[in-house]
């Protein structure tokens, strides 16, 4: 009876061993509070810094290496082992990113190093307690830091957009919106495709329409299929806008801080669409309002010089 019991014992032992090693063997991915995760911490990160044009994007791959995918990262990481990892061997003696681009700061590398030798695991994290209330600058900052500043610092910066100082986010903030949404009328930030968590977006919205007071609505619209062409503006564009009946409409043009520059168009218009030209040689770069009102209706769309 006894062997019996024994032997049974040792049945149910060796079962649990193998559903334990089972387990082991093939785990589902678990972030812990204090791990480093991949689509929050390491991609954005790797994307910004390492897959900008010319480098290791889709359409260049240089040294035959597309780093804007998990699949893509992995050919140069071996799991679990940071120190015969390619990846972070260049990033950690500052071969790469290649000057004229900044280099990783020290916390950066040591979350590469600390995902890789947690097994460079390709886990993905959601946020269950997203606080939007009171967003100041500060919050944004490490957004804008881990997903933009690889492309836009400095005198390197992409497309002349400065997102290395407190100043140049401000300036910016509501091209950053528009990007990160990825508006039609706007060219999708971040780039390859990738996208900022839905906390993230609703952390810039709430930060920049609790701050901007050029972007102005109110009233019953008036104006159908209102758009600024082009809507990154060089030298000129138009507003073209399209209206239902006969209406009086003021055009104005005014800076982020709702400061109104001049007056770009004011009478009567018919129905159907119209377009009013407009030229920004005498602007700093930023970002600009046009104005429409009639009666208490006011409209606005921006655009960016």
């Amino acid at each position: 009876m006894k062997i019996l019991f024994l032997f049974t014992m040792l049945a149910v032992a060796s079962a649990l061993g193998l559903q334990s090693f089972g387990l082991e063997d093939n785990p589902s991915p678990k972030i812990l509070a204090d791990s480093v995760c991949f689509t929050r911490d390491i991609l954005p990160m790797i994307n910004s810094n390492c897959s900008m044009t010319k480098c290791h994007d889709a359409i260049t791959h240089k040294e035959g290496l597309t780093l804007t995918t998990y699949t893509g990262i992995m050919k140069s990481v071996r799991a679990g082992n940071s120190s015969q990892s390619e990846l972070y061997k260049v990033i950690a003696n500052n071969s790469m990113p290649e000057s004229p681009y900044r280099q990783l700061t020290a916390e950066q590398k040591t979350m590469i190093k600390n995902w890789i030798d947690q097994g460079a695991k390709n886990t993905t994290c959601e946020v269950t307690n997203c606080d939007t209330s009171n967003i100041t600058l500060k919050d944004i900052k490490p957004i804008i830091t881990g997903n933009c500043i690889g492309c836009h610092d400095g005198n390197n910066a992409f497309a002349g957009i400065d997102l290395s100082t407190d100043s140049g986010i401000e300036g910016m903030k509501e091209l950053i919106l528009c990007s990160i949404k990825q508006e039609t009328y706007c060219k999708p930030m971040p780039s390859n495709g990738l996208k900022l968590s839905i906390c993230e977006q609703n952390m810039i919205t709430r930060w920049v329409n609790q701050s901007s007071v050029g972007n102005i609505h109110e009233g019953t619209p008036v104006v159908q299929s209102l758009a600024i062409i082009p809507n990154v503006v060089n030298e000129g564009a138009v507003v073209r806008f399209t209206i239902e009946k006969r209406e009086h409409l003021t055009l104005s043009l005014f800076n982020y801080t709702g400061q109104k520059l001049r007056t770009l168009s004011s009478g009567d218009y018919q129905s159907g669409t119209s377009q009013v030209s407009f030229t920004v040689n005498d602007l700093a770069h930023g970002v600009y309002f046009v104005r429409v009102e009639s009666g208490s209706s006011i409209q606005s769309i921006m655009f960016t010089h």
